[in-house]
């Protein structure tokens, strides 16, 4: 069986969530005798020549509301891709080339393509699989919401991305999600489906290396964050560390915050102001390795997700608990692993002061010890074992003829 993922990022170097989310079921597939290849519309200024392959064609806003609301080039990814000659001609050559089974959808974005597609006679017998990482609708919502755009452009925006989602969970033929409330959303939309949970996972430990200037983090004493420049990893940052600044703290460096995110939180107006101060107690590492991040995470004594808003399922989540180390989490970073939220070492903060509690009772407390029992538990979210547990691949196999009844299975 041969499979087609379209999404809206590259995958030949994942680095965030769901660029790492598709190359391990992409891999997962391939370990089940299922041929997988993958292409995308994907932003020029955001990957550079050598992060993108043959398959993936760069985006250009086809204007109006596209170019007009912020944080919506995903919404113009498929209509961009349907609409735009040089993107629909590469596609089109692409999918009569391979020449796939199944077209899997990662997140509703590229749907537009294959509904012209399809109206004009292409890849009528393909099996459709929409794989979404978050009910998209509110989430867009709270994006836009955040960034101050007017509420009328704020409801077109996910009044359009609803149809989107409603129309290709009718048209699926299986539809897989990250969390229950998910599913929930989607069964809401159409009553007879039925959508396969695969949560988010974590890699397994491989390599690590000491990043420059790792030397100044004592090992086993600081707190550790990491995060994309996405929107709701910094307000959450914001809302839950920095609100009631870190004077608390000794000045001493017990903040490892790495990554994307790194930036933003630095020229914050909650953190900027305090820089010298917050300087002695926090040290930023922008651009870690995987390797270098591996070793932040190893050496720390717990692992923030200050996550306040947002959807789906967070895999810093599900590598933060499978480290075996103290996690210091809001409820929201536990969507989908809610059961995990009474383990030892799971603390969970439901208001800033809290968190800020909770932060100061593991800088404080006692390094963490699990048993074997407690330690196999959070292992079961290593990516291998989760989707070996699955089902997926046999739900993905049973699609070999196209379903008869359309309706996500």
């Amino acid at each position: 069986m041969k499979v087609l993922g379209l999404g809206t990022y590259p995958i030949l170097l994942p680095v965030h969530g769901g660029q790492r989310r598709v190359s391990q079921i992409a891999n997962y597939y391939r370990l089940n005798d299922i041929e997988y290849r993958y292409a995308s519309v994907y932003s020029s200024t955001s990957y550079s020549p050598e992060k993108v392959t043959e398959g993936d064609y760069p985006y250009a806003s086809i204007g109006g509301i596209y170019s007009e609301i912020p944080f919506i080039d995903d919404l113009g990814s498929g209509v961009f891709a349907a609409s735009q000659d040089g993107a629909y001609r590469h596609f089109r050559t692409l999918i009569q080339g391979y020449q796939p089974d199944v077209i899997q959808f990662e997140q509703p974005w590229m749907w537009p393509l294959i509904r012209k597609l399809r109206d004009e006679g292409v890849c009528l017998n393909t099996a459709l699989i929409y794989s979404s990482q978050n009910f998209e609708p509110p989430l867009k919502r709270q994006i836009l919401e955040s960034v101050g755009v007017d509420r009328d452009r704020v409801a077109l925006a996910e009044r359009m991305i609803l149809d989107l989602e409603a129309e290709l969970t009718g048209e699926a033929d299986l539809l897989i999600c990250v969390s229950k409330a998910d599913a929930a959303a989607y069964k809401a939309l159409n009553p007879r489906c039925t959508p396969l949970v695969v949560r988010n996972g974590a890699e397994r430990p491989s390599e690590t290396k000491r990043p420059p200037y790792g030397e100044l983090m004592k090992a086993n004493s600081y707190l550790y964050y990491v995060g994309s420049a996405y929107p709701p990893n910094i307000q959450g940052f914001e809302r839950f560390i920095l609100n009631s600044t870190l004077y608390g703290f000794p000045p001493e460096k017990l903040f490892a915050v790495c990554g994307g995110a790194s930036e933003a939180i630095y020229g914050s107006s909650l953190y900027g102001p305090h820089a010298e101060g917050h300087g002695d107690r926090v040290h930023f590492f922008t651009g870690p390795s995987d390797a270098e991040l591996a070793w932040l995470r190893e050496n720390s004594k717990g692992i923030l997700l200050p996550i306040a808003n947002g959807g789906g399922s967070n895999l810093k989540t599900a590598e933060a608990i499978a480290s075996g180390k103290w996690v210091i989490t809001t409820d929201v970073a536990l969507r989908s692993f809610e059961d995990y939220q009474t383990e030892p070492g799971i603390l969970v903060a439901r208001t800033p002061r809290d968190f800020q509690q909770a932060m100061l009772d593991v800088i404080y407390g006692k390094p963490l010890k699990l048993t074997a029992k407690q330690v196999r538990k959070r292992e079961a979210l290593l990516w291998d074992r989760l989707l070996a547990d699955s089902g997926l691949a046999g739900r993905v196999l049973a699609l070999g003829p196209v379903l008869d009844g359309k309706g996500a299975a």
